[in-house]
């Protein structure tokens, strides 16, 4: 646990700074997308990286323990009787793919509410910064509504996949009797048929039930387990993504001889969140070496190149 612990620490301190290198290197068109607003690479920043450092440290080694566990229980019934074996660890298989569908469709609520978890921490984050704003314009009960109403739309989705999933594990809970019962039965019969000897029968008593609990809670861990994978997809995403203007590149053509003169021909330019809206139309400049040129718009703001 000390080893995994220390490695799942180190890894998350590295995805932390490589996150944030990803990020500054992105365009300015990246961060003008609705997804990508503050308060999203917020959270991708903090929230995701936490949750990896929770499944990467010590529950990783517990999950590890306890597949080791099952897989040597396998084994070594299947050794003493592969019949009773194979009865005993129905239930794990149940259990496995109870925590599969369980974990895709966690992975699946965790991209829907994602976006609106980003909304949520920006609408905080904008509110915070302009406390006096608010306080002077008095709007605090707009700006609880509209807090109140984004957490609902977090918690929403939530409920009906929730009911299935506790149908799910509570059929797994009742399936246990059903499988010692069965169990015991054909013990029995190979017990009167001189197939099976009392003290091996019991030998496989005790590792079914020592093994098929070391996976139980795995499956409690299904949320922790999609958090993870739904947080490892988004670095991996920001990672591989390529952008459209990398700052750090070195490629390309190297001006020898540069003079600093500067030349605009016929520019047209828009904001990408606002297309109608043409800033530049036939924009037409050419300024020479060592000369000074102030642009001044309608709302006197200058700019001095």
């Amino acid at each position: 646990y000390t080893a995994f612990a220390i490695a799942g620490s180190k890894l998350v301190q590295r995805i932390r700074s490589k996150a944030f290198a990803c990020l500054l290197r992105q365009e300015v068109a990246y961060f003008d997308r609705s997804e990508n607003n503050s308060g999203t690479i917020c959270t991708r920043l903090s929230s995701d990286a936490s949750t990896l450092q929770n499944m990467a440290t010590t529950r990783l080694g517990f999950i590890c323990e306890a597949l080791a566990i099952s897989f040597f229980g396998i084994l070594f019934g299947c050794f003493i009787n592969w019949q009773l074996t194979l009865i005993a660890f129905c239930p794990i298989i149940i259990l496995f793919l109870i925590i599969v569908v369980d974990v895709c469709l966690r992975k699946w609520l965790n991209q829907q509410i994602d976006p609106i978890i980003g909304r949520v921490s920006t609408l905080a984050v904008e509110v915070i910064h302009n406390m006096r704003t608010i306080k002077q314009l008095s709007i605090e009960k707009e700006v609880l509504r509209q807090y109140r109403e984004s957490v609902h739309e977090v918690y929403m989705p939530y409920w009906q996949p929730l009911i299935l999933s506790s149908v799910a594990y509570s059929i797994l809970w009742a399936a246990d009797a059903y499988t010692m019962a069965l169990l015991y039965r054909r013990a029995l019969v190979l017990f009167e048929k001189n197939e099976l000897t009392a003290d091996r029968m019991i030998m496989v008593f005790g590792f079914a039930l020592f093994s098929s609990r070391a996976l139980r809670p795995i499956g409690m861990m299904s949320r922790q387990i999609a958090a993870s994978f739904s947080a490892a997809e988004a670095f991996f995403n920001l990672f591989d993504r390529k952008p459209a203007i990398d700052n750090t590149s070195t490629e390309g053509q190297e001006l020898v001889d540069f003079r600093g003169e500067i030349k605009f021909d016929r520019v047209k330019f828009f904001y990408p969140t606002r297309p109608a809206s043409i800033i530049l139309n036939k924009f037409q400049l050419n300024i020479k070496p060592s000369q000074r040129v102030a642009l001044v718009g309608m709302f006197e703001l200058d700019v001095l190149f």
